[in-house]
């Protein structure tokens, strides 16, 4: 195995912007500690999104932040449906979801994926429902970790 040791890499220009380094789906990286490896293809994000459906803070139907998304869709009360721009290898993959509606103690939010029968390969649905059963529109922030296609 050989080792390259350097300070700075640059592009063929002479700067540091804009370089691009192709890894391995087997490339790893040493934990903070060094006591551990990780693999960088999946340890990362493979999806990511915000959406509002209510007026704040992006505005009624809007997204904020998105990776790896190709669309948001407010499909009924507290649901919205995140579509995938490269779609997961499976349908088993991790979800999750932050819904956020106000800082009300009787409107918190509690989380829900949508289950296997609506997270398919290419989307998934985000839910939400406050404590007390009711359920109303929210700014819902989710994603997904697993392999991609």
């Amino acid at each position: 195995m050989s080792t390259i040791a350097t300070n700075t890499i640059t592009n063929v220009a002479g700067n540091a912007t804009g370089v691009g380094i192709a890894l391995s789906n087997a490339a790893t990286y040493n934990s903070e500690g060094g006591a551990v490896t990780t693999n960088i293809a999946q340890g990362l994000l493979k999806q990511w999104s915000s959406f509002g459906q209510n007026s704040a803070p992006f505005g009624a139907n809007t997204a904020g932040d998105t990776f790896n998304t190709s669309s948001q869709t407010d499909e009924s009360v507290a649901v919205v449906v995140a579509n995938l721009s490269s779609n997961m290898g499976n349908t088993t993959y991790s979800g999750f979801n932050s819904p956020h509606h106000d800082r009300g103690n009787g409107n918190r939010n509690y989380p829900k994926m949508g289950g296997q029968c609506v997270q398919t390969t290419s989307s998934y649905k985000a839910v939400a429902a406050y404590a007390n059963g009711n359920i109303d529109d929210c700014t819902m922030s989710s994603g997904v970790a697993g392999d991609l296609a």
